[in-house]
């Protein structure tokens, strides 16, 4: 039986937002993820001279990529996640955001590999706060049907970030080096961050829900863990995103060893070709399966499944080939397609668990995702760079990065195994 009492509450708390303000809250927090992407994102373009400076191997410059920032974000966002499911998130994204940019500066005044390697902690341990909070204040902005949608665009700062990382990167480090491009991407932020503070006000939480009742910490969990959808889209997104983030740390020095293109070049290329298309592809996703799942939620998870599954190949092609048109329009397409299921994934933390407990399934999917991701991804790929160095020189990282192909193709698998409970499991959410 539909509750018609319920559904008219939750139009009512949409209609009392204004819709200019709801997206102007949105679009502030979509800038500040894109520059979230665009702290993490210029060390991967700065890869090669750093490695330079300091001379170091692929490994460690996997090691300072991944580890380095995501094992503190995830040691730290969980608890971090439970405080915003309780205090004030917008002061926390606020506070965080400001934190993460001045530790991005203090990059570019490393002298040592270890001072390096303790500012890229204090970029994931601010960054660690950030998507969490500001994924549960979208939700209580957004009803459910509307989520795909707001979250693919909030998604859109993932590859935003990764497109201005690269610009920014490439660009600066060939004319004024590469401690000038973290000052310049950490700097602003911090301005930023005092616009957020003094612009957005907290949103009632709970309010596209017919009520809020806060759980303990354990209850939480074990909500979570009993939603069958949520737990299979975790070991799937980790998938996923193990493929973003290998590709978003290797993808440059790939270009300048293979494909011997300069900084600025690499810049303009990785950042055209990955970041846009990245973007166009969350946009799209977004935007598709707000308007497919309407008649059945298990649209949710089924068209990020196929575009998924599509990435895969068409990656290998982008490594394997050896025509440099045809890499371009393969690292296009690839990113258009991996960029695709950000939005909807997103809204499926927030939607398969209670009002309460969003901030901490939004950190459960980030934070796992960003370990396995972030912090094995780039590691594993230079690993490997290092033990294919003798026989196949410059083109190792090329065989390392097919590593990226497979996961995706497994991780789209298990999209399509996580949408047989989930209409079920937003039911019991809604309950």
């Amino acid at each position: 039986m539909v509750d018609v009492t319920s559904q008219v509450s939750v139009q009512t708390a949409a209609a009392a937002t204004p819709s200019a303000r709801r997206y102007y809250v949105l679009g502030l927090l979509t800038i500040i993820y894109a520059l979230n992407f665009l702290d993490r994102t210029i060390f991967n373009v700065l890869i090669e001279p750093i490695k330079k400076e300091f001379q170091l191997s692929d490994t460690m410059m996997g090691l300072l990529a991944g580890f380095g920032f995501a094992l503190f974000y995830s040691l730290l966002g969980i608890p971090i996640a439970r405080v915003a499911d309780r205090l004030n998130r917008r002061n926390i994204v606020a506070i965080a955001f400001a934190f993460w940019s001045a530790m991005t500066a203090l990059c570019g005044a490393a002298t040592s590999v270890t001072s390096l390697a303790l500012a890229r902690i204090g970029v994931g341990i601010g960054e660690s706060a950030g998507s969490p909070a500001s994924q549960s204040i979208v939700a209580d902005l957004f009803a459910k049907n509307e989520r795909p949608r707001a979250l693919g665009i909030y998604a859109v700062g993932t590859y935003l970030g990764v497109f201005l990382g690269y610009f920014v990167g490439g660009y600066v480090n060939q004319h004024y080096g590469w401690r000038m491009a973290f000052y310049i991407a950490g700097v602003p932020g911090i301005l930023l961050a005092a616009i957020l503070w003094l612009t957005i006000s907290e949103p009632k939480r709970g309010a596209m829900q017919e009520s809020f009742v806060p759980e303990p910490l354990g209850a939480t969990l074990r909500f979570l863990a009993s939603q069958r959808s949520f737990v299979v889209v975790l070991i799937g997104f980790c998938l996923t995103t193990y493929t973003n983030y290998a590709t978003a740390a290797w993808i440059p020095p790939f270009l300048a060893r293979v494909h011997h293109l300069s900084s600025a070049e690499i810049g303009t290329y990785a950042g055209t070709f990955k970041g846009l298309a990245g973007m166009a592809g969350t946009l799209l996703g977004g935007f598709v399966v707000a308007r497919v799942s309407r008649r059945d939620d298990r649209w949710k998870l089924w068209a990020p499944a196929i575009t998924s599954g599509l990435a895969g190949p068409v990656f290998a092609l982008c490594l394997l080939t050896q025509d440099f048109a045809t890499m371009v329009a393969a690292l296009a397409l690839t990113s258009f397609l991996v960029g695709f299921h950000l939005g909807p994934i997103f809204a499926i933390a927030q939607t398969v668990a209670k009002p309460s407990m969003r901030a901490l399934a939004s950190a459960l999917i980030a934070l796992t995702a960003t370990c396995f991701g972030q912090g094995i991804g780039p590691l594993a790929v230079g690993m490997v760079n290092d033990a294919l160095k003798g026989s196949f020189g410059a083109d190792a990282v090329r065989y390392s990065l097919l590593s990226a192909a497979i996961t995706t193709t497994l991780g789209a698998l298990l999209f399509v195994w996580a949408a047989r409970p989930i209409r079920a499991d937003i039911a019991r959410a809604a309950a």
